[in-house]
């Protein structure tokens, strides 16, 4: 059994996918009310908790043997975000994949916990640090940004007439596709290559942001309107947006620590290496493109969603009380 935490989100989502097409038993780490719907189609089975339980997690870990961890915070709130979720809630579920004897652990982390001046990759940092001092065999994957980043920028477009590039145009980047990540992370589950080592992940080719963005924008049929917003403006947006608590704070440091830092890799050679196809540039933000986030979309729910009935919710008597147990979900209205 592979237990796959943030599966609701783009990267956990391409995970998830790649797992069942592969036929191998996976179960998902969901929070109550997160739109797990998405990945009824795949016949995964979930389990309701959250890293910021950590009775859900011992019991969401059982019979697991391989954890790929792919859960983050998008956007903080009060009582969610990254000291609880992205340091404290990881480092939970690592402390209770050593008690359950997990075999090994990917952790889908990021290139940019190399500017811990970021608050978001300060935390990620002393996650990974964790992991690697709690003796569980692991990967890992430091990806830089995805190709899905400038399909957003191209959205932004799309929707806005324009939109602003963040950090330095010229920095250089190899956007990477997500479901080319969830197969990499599949790899390295068994491959002796990737045992207890750290993999900066990037995708076919190599350009700057600039070209990022105007390739996507030309995949969408767009004109690629924009205008700078440098690593000093993104510092000062970040100070001014202060008041209005850590959510749009911290995000304007983690998009300086993304789009204002070289983050190209040799690709190709990486992929090489596990014996895996990358998808060409253009193709992988065409991909990233056309591969909207059903919750962007409200009609999604109703015409794409399958449903059926809910499954492996796994319970362990004498561990909590019924009453602590997490709700299922919603109930059928069809």
């Amino acid at each position: 059994m592979i237990l796959v935490t943030g599966a609701t989100g783009r990267t956990g989502n391409q995970i998830v996918r790649v797992l069942r097409s592969a036929g191998l038993d996976t179960r998902c780490l969901v929070r109550k009310g997160s739109e797990y719907y998405w990945l009824n189609d795949t016949g995964a089975s979930y389990f309701f908790g959250d890293l910021r339980d950590p009775v859900s997690l011992n019991r969401a870990l059982r019979d697991v043997k391989h954890l790929i961890v792919a859960s983050g915070v998008r956007l903080e709130s009060t009582d969610n975000h990254h000291g609880n979720v992205t340091q404290d809630g990881h480092i939970a579920l690592f402390d209770a994949a050593k008690a359950r004897g997990v075999a090994k652990v990917v952790f889908i982390s990021c290139m940019g916990v190399a500017h811990p001046e970021a608050t978001g990759m300060r935390h990620l940092k002393a996650a990974e640090d964790h992991l690697i001092a709690s003796g569980l065999p692991y990967t890992i994957l430091r990806p830089g940004l995805y190709a899905a980043n400038f399909a957003d920028l191209a959205r932004r477009v799309e929707h806005n007439g324009s939109t602003f590039l963040p950090g330095r145009p010229d920095v250089r980047v190899s956007p990477v596709h997500g479901r080319d990540l969830a197969l990499l992370a599949l790899a390295c589950l068994e491959h002796p290559d990737a045992r207890n080592q750290i993999l900066e992940v990037g995708g076919a080719e190599t350009v700057t942001v600039k070209e990022a963005f105007d390739l996507a924008c030309s995949v969408a049929g767009l004109e690629p309107h924009s205008w700078p917003m440098p690593p000093a403006a993104l510092r000062v947006a970040s100070g001014l947006l202060r008041p209005l608590g850590r959510r749009w704070q911290h995000r304007m440091q983690s998009l300086e620590a993304w789009f204002s830092h070289d983050s190209a890799v040799d690709g190709p050679a990486l992929y090489a290496r596990f014996g895996l196809p990358l998808t060409p540039l253009r193709d992988a933000l065409g991909l990233a493109w056309e591969q909207r986030y059903p919750g962007d979309d409200p009609d999604a729910r109703n015409e794409k969603v399958v449903h059926r009935q809910f499954t492996s919710i796994i319970y362990e008597p004498g561990v909590v009380k019924l009453r602590d147990l997490p709700q299922g979900p919603p109930p059928r209205r069809d």
